[in-house]
């Protein structure tokens, strides 16, 4: 009988070992990163008065808005980064992630409507221009440069300079370039 006793706390022993160890290993398995997920951090003001209770956007006009557009728009972020900061009165940080993920504002004129601004006719423009009143439209010099390029088969340099000059649309162009006759008027 003793001999079973023995048998039964050496198994005991080790099914307790066996799972000690387990336990062990399962602790020093590699694990997948958790996702990161972007959360904004609360604004702290910054050499705000204690008084002062703003929050992030109160410095935000549509001026403003419009401003800090541009810069991203052309680039200078650095330059809407510190505008932010200037009228927020937040951290850097948070204004680096903001200007980050800023999209420009469906209000401000979207820059291929600025840069046909002051085009003679648009794409826009109901009815579809004619040929003579585009070729009129040109200064003499620019018909004179399409005309050339019509002549020796660059249509599309020709439609480039005719949109360039216009502010017509691809397909619009493309039809007057077909149809433009070299030095007529």
């Amino acid at each position: 009988m003793d001999d079973v006793l023995w048998i039964i706390g050496i198994v005991v022993g080790l099914i307790v070992v066996v799972a000690i160890l387990a336990v062990a290993l399962r602790g020093m398995r590699p694990k997948l990163p958790e996702p990161q997920v972007f959360v904004p951090t609360a604004a702290t003001p910054r050499s705000a008065p204690a008084s002062s209770a703003s929050t992030p956007a109160s410095g935000l006009t549509p001026d403003v808005v419009a401003e800090i557009d541009r810069l991203v728009g052309a680039g200078q972020k650095i330059h809407a980064i510190k505008l932010y900061r200037d009228r927020t009165r937040v951290g850097l940080k948070e204004a680096k992630d903001r200007i980050d993920h800023w999209s420009v504002s469906t209000t401000a004129p979207h820059l291929a409507a600025v840069s046909n601004a002051t085009a003679v006719h648009s794409s826009i423009t109901p009815s579809a221009p004619t040929l003579s009143s585009v070729r009129a439209s040109l200064p003499a010099s620019v018909a004179s440069d399409i005309d050339k390029l019509v002549a020796d088969g660059a249509k599309i340099v020709a439609i480039k300079q005719l949109r360039e000059h216009t502010g017509l649309g691809l397909k619009e162009s493309k039809d007057l370039i077909e149809a433009w006759v070299p030095g007529r008027r």
